[in-house]
């Protein structure tokens, strides 16, 4: 008996699934489990995904109904009915995704840039990873199948094509280039009445009701109210607990302030009081080591040995805010603290940089002082930790000296020679 074209077509592809279009966790419950009478090339494409032909909005419609009929003749409560209600489920699912993908094919050429809400959104062509990706508007999935969405170039902002022109969220980097700092005050709550019960990003209504739709979440970091679609329970340390009591423990934050956060945690922002350095002993020692940086900067940037081999970008040019100030801090500084690692890589700096300075490089070393007190031949640096330098004329001698004499040589010498002067 002759078969046509498409009924061959459709018992290869029974004999040679596609791999690719089989799901990670049929290959434990697949239809390998049913009978093998149970399946033939008219319900393949209910049974398995079939090919690539079949994944029409048609096809896949077809499926559907097709599958409703098997769920309503199979065996109540048998392992075939469970099965095929799954393969229900998933039928639909692929039916939504091959909608919004024959909607978005009928759209209109999109735009290669669009600039939002201080946004600069680019189309993406592909799915960033093979994980689910959502719309940080909606809340919806970016279905794989789809082929482009819009994702901000700056802060990572992903959405929908159709989303476009409903988003509410500022950019980070638009906020962040306005204030210039973080938030300095620990969850500056103003109560819900005052956001006149809605959200602080969209303004949908919100209440107080425990896990319901309209369910109001507090952000730690800004202190507002948001509902579930702008505030998603994502956890981030606050700048303003770490700079007031050291707490570097998550809190929930919006997705607003997350994207804030994360986007600036290396960027130095962060002033801490003085009052906190002599209370964090990590802390108060790291703080000399970058005074100490600072001065062997001063040897190593104005070094021709080093400035030929790149020595001076190799050691200098990490963090550089460590070295050319010691007094702010980046997010990425104050964590690495806390965890033990800023101090290591500091201390490997130091070490190297003093090396060069002492031991290494003989231009370096003939730029140390001799103390004038002491009369002693022993060069010393103004990084060493036993010498004192003048706040006046920065001149370098030993802590000891000083404090027998309370004064400084050179400021002497100056102050002599003005006396004279004036005579």
């Amino acid at each position: 008996m002759d078969m046509t074209e498409e009924e061959i077509e459709k018992q290869e592809c029974v004999r040679s699934p596609s791999l690719s279009s089989v799901s990670g966790d049929e290959e434990s419950d697949s239809s390998a489990h049913l009978s093998t009478t149970f399946i033939d090339a008219h319900n393949y494409i209910t049974l398995k995904e079939g090919c690539q032909f079949a994944f029409t909005t048609e096809e896949l419609t077809e499926a559907l109904e097709r599958c409703k009929t098997l769920v309503m003749t199979s065996e109540e409560c048998s392992d075939e009915r469970k099965w095929l209600v799954r393969r229900l489920v998933e039928l639909r699912h692929r039916l939504a995704q091959a909608k919004e993908n024959e909607l978005i094919k009928n759209q209109p050429e999109q735009e290669e840039v669009q600039v939002r809400l201080g946004h600069n959104f680019v189309v993406n062509y592909q799915p960033a990873s093979a994980t689910s990706l959502y719309c940080d508007h909606c809340c919806g999935t970016i279905w794989n199948v789809v082929s482009y969405y819009y994702r901000c170039i700056d802060c990572s902002y992903r959405i929908h094509i159709k989303c476009l022109h409903f988003i509410t969220r500022v950019c980070p980097i638009l906020i962040i280039s306005e204030q210039g700092s973080y938030e300095t005050k620990i969850c500056p709550e103003v109560g819900l009445d005052r956001q006149d019960y809605k959200c602080f990003e969209c303004e949908n209504p919100i209440n107080f009701v425990q896990r319901g739709n309209n369910e109001a979440r507090k952000c730690d970091y800004s202190g507002r109210y948001f509902c579930k679609s702008c505030h998603w329970n994502s956890l981030s340390v606050i700048p303003a607990r770490i700079m007031h009591n050291w707490d570097f423990e998550p809190k929930p934050v919006s997705q607003a302030a997350y994207q804030l956060i994360k986007m600036t945690k290396e960027r130095p922002l962060i002033i801490l009081d003085n009052s906190l350095y002599p209370l964090i002993e990590e802390l108060n020692k790291i703080k000399k080591m970058r005074e100490q940086l600072g001065h062997m900067k001063l040897y190593i940037s104005t070094c021709r040995s080093s400035l030929e081999s790149g020595f001076h970008k190799r050691e200098l040019e990490w963090r550089r805010h460590l070295v050319h100030n010691t007094d702010i801090f980046s997010l990425d500084d104050l964590n690495d603290l806390h965890n033990g690692q800023l101090r290591m890589k500091i201390e490997s700096i130091h070490s190297k940089l003093k090396k060069h300075i002492k031991e290494d490089c003989e231009v370096c070393k003939g730029r140390g002082f001799f103390c004038e007190y002491c009369k002693s031949t022993e060069v010393i640096f103004p990084f060493d930790n036993s010498v004192y330098i003048c706040p006046k004329c920065e001149y370098v001698q030993h802590k000891h000296c000083w404090m027998t004499r309370n004064a400084c040589p050179k400021c002497v010498r100056k102050e002599s020679k003005t006396d004279k002067a004036d005579e």
